[in-house]
């Protein structure tokens, strides 16, 4: 496939990524037709599935051929592949405490104020997030690999936009999916324009990969949302399956 080819179906790629967001409405499912708990655990399957067995052996490919030009920061890198998802996580997790609605006890003097610079907070941070994976579809010099990608992160912010909606509610139906949806449109331009080295994409890929498992394991061990195991063990297997069926 030819690189005018390749730009294009990355288009396709971020702009039905864009959309999730916009018509996430038409994927909320009523309870008596399909519970949430069972899409949702099905989605966070599908995300963690990916996570392992698609973005980490990329990682530790990536991290093996460290140029020698980062010095000390490549033999940590080399010795610890895992080190960047474990930034990611981190990050997010602590924006996520962060923005953490503040409790009756202690959260009763928090005004409005606070609480527009949670949500600005929140926002941002899930903005980036969503650059950096438009910026990463443009990367991908391989249709399969980017089809699999497209997919896991169509389910990935399935779950993301009900996170999203649950917390911040009107704010992120007026404002919030518009944003998320331009975010990913622009970091597909800036990946159109520039180019960044396989060692900043590798490092980019953990990051992201540090975000999806922060995400999931919120929501399947959320007191608030229950969850399904049987649900979430039959998307991997689903994943597993059509994997090796690749």
């Amino acid at each position: 496939m030819n690189d005018t080819a390749l730009i294009g179906l990355s288009l396709a790629s971020v702009v039905l990524l864009g959309l999730i967001h916009v018509l996430a409405d038409m994927f909320r499912w009523k309870k008596r037709q399909l519970p949430q708990k069972y899409w949702l655990s099905f989605a966070d399957g599908i995300s963690i599935s990916y996570v392992f067995l698609g973005l980490l052996p990329k990682i530790v490919e990536g991290t093996a051929y460290l140029p020698d030009t980062l010095g000390r920061t490549a033999d940590i890198l080399k010795d610890n592949p895992f080190l960047p998802l474990l930034i990611g996580l981190v990050t997010f997790y602590g924006l996520e405490r962060l923005v953490e609605k503040p409790g009756s006890a202690n959260g009763a003097h928090v005004g409005h104020e606070a609480t527009g610079l949670r949500v600005t907070i929140h926002l941002a941070s899930y903005t980036v997030y969503k650059a950096v994976i438009g910026y990463l579809i443009v990367q991908m010099e391989n249709p399969v690999s980017m089809a699999v990608f497209v997919v896991s992160m169509a389910v990935h912010f399935l779950v993301v936009d009900y996170r999203m909606m649950d917390i911040h509610k009107g704010v992120y139906q007026r404002i919030g999916r518009w944003v998320l949806t331009v975010a990913i449109l622009i970091g597909w331009i800036v990946g159109v324009l520039t180019l960044i080295s396989p060692t900043s994409v590798t490092l980019l890929l953990a990051f992201v990969a540090g975000g999806i498992v922060l995400v999931v394991l919120e929501e399947e061990f959320s007191r608030e949302h229950p969850s399904s195991f049987p649900a979430f063990v039959a998307a991997v297997a689903v994943y597993l399956t059509a994997q090796n069926a690749i």
